[in-house]
């Protein structure tokens, strides 16, 4: 039997509650009940499995420095991505191969390009070099400090979002529905390579979301020196998401870090050390009332309604 998505969330949400009250009957009692249904059991089953898993493998690792234990993590989350990945919808990454450079979990990394751009990678990215010019993200978020040249533009592809400089630094982030394209100086051109959204210039504090697979753009802005604040190894955000926020946090934190609740919408304003993103959270919980906890060493999840 195959699980639904309805039941592997719903799943998700009897293991919190049974952790919250292991000695409740009622509890337990709804619990049996919800898992009656074929499809739910299957995904109460699968849940339960891959957290087992999940623990063993973690009381196995072997006991070496901090930075060690997450490398060896990532390594087996890597292993059994397909198969946790049935669960959590996507939040496990394989690798990419074909990328010519990648970061992983809270590595940043920074690049010289032939023609004298640099560019800066944020941790779980990865992206192709088409050229001396040219560069696809294909995972994650980059940052580009370019040298102009008007006769030979530089140009960011993020599927078919096109950003094209006119002189500037800029921030660049892949998204499940498209990208996100924000400029700390100088200018910039966002645009779809199928030409179904009008051209997009873009100046110091601009935000653009682009998504051109259902023509849609969100515009918004943000103070230029908060822009790309990552390569200082801080978070930096006014009046955002607290879903984005713990989504930001994702990139630096060893294992799955889910966000939940209605309470994902609230707008927040802060200063988030990424270095430390268990500080990070524990900041979240006192400031905003979320709810931090932890299914198994490698799984986390932040609650707020």
């Amino acid at each position: 039997m195959i699980a639904d998505e309805h039941c592997r969330r719903e799943a998700l949400d009897w293991m919190i509650l049974l952790q919250d009250r292991p000695d409740d009957a009622d509890v337990r009692a709804r619990f049996w009940r919800w898992r009656q249904a074929a499809t739910c059991d299957a995904a109460w089953r699968d849940l339960d499995h891959v957290a087992d898993v999940l623990r063993q493998a973690y009381e196995a690792a072997p006991a070496s420095s901090p930075d060690a234990a997450c490398r060896w993590r990532r390594t087996l989350t890597v292993a059994m991505a397909a198969c946790v990945a049935v669960i959590f919808a996507g939040q496990v990454m394989l690798p990419i191969v074909q990328a010519d450079l990648s970061t992983g979990t809270g590595e940043v990394r920074s690049i010289r390009l032939a023609d004298g751009s640099r560019m800066t990678l944020a941790p779980d990215s990865a992206i192709v070099l088409d050229g001396a010019r040219q560069v696809r993200v294909l995972r994650g978020t980059g940052f580009f400090q370019v040298r102009h040249d008007a006769a030979h533009p530089f140009q960011v592809q993020v599927g078919d979002a096109v950003v094209t400089d006119l002189g500037t630094a800029f921030e660049v982030r892949r998204d499940d529905d498209g990208a996100r394209i924000a400029v700390r100086e100088g200018r910039v051109r966002a645009s779809c390579e199928h030409g179904s959204i009008d051209p997009i210039d873009m100046q110091p504090g601009d935000v653009a979301d682009l998504d051109c697979t259902t023509d849609r753009v969100w515009k918004s802005s943000a103070s230029p020196s908060a822009i790309a604040s990552w390569t200082q190894g801080q978070l930096v955000v006014a009046k955002r998401p607290l879903g984005e926020v713990v989504a930001a946090l994702r990139p630096w934190h060893c294992g799955l870090l889910l966000a939940r609740g209605s309470g994902m919408a609230r707008r927040v304003t802060g200063v988030y050390d990424l270095r430390r993103p268990d500080r990070a959270l524990a900041a979240i919980r006192r400031a905003h009332g979320a709810t931090v906890r932890q299914i198994t060493p490698w799984i986390t999840i932040v609650t707020a309604d």
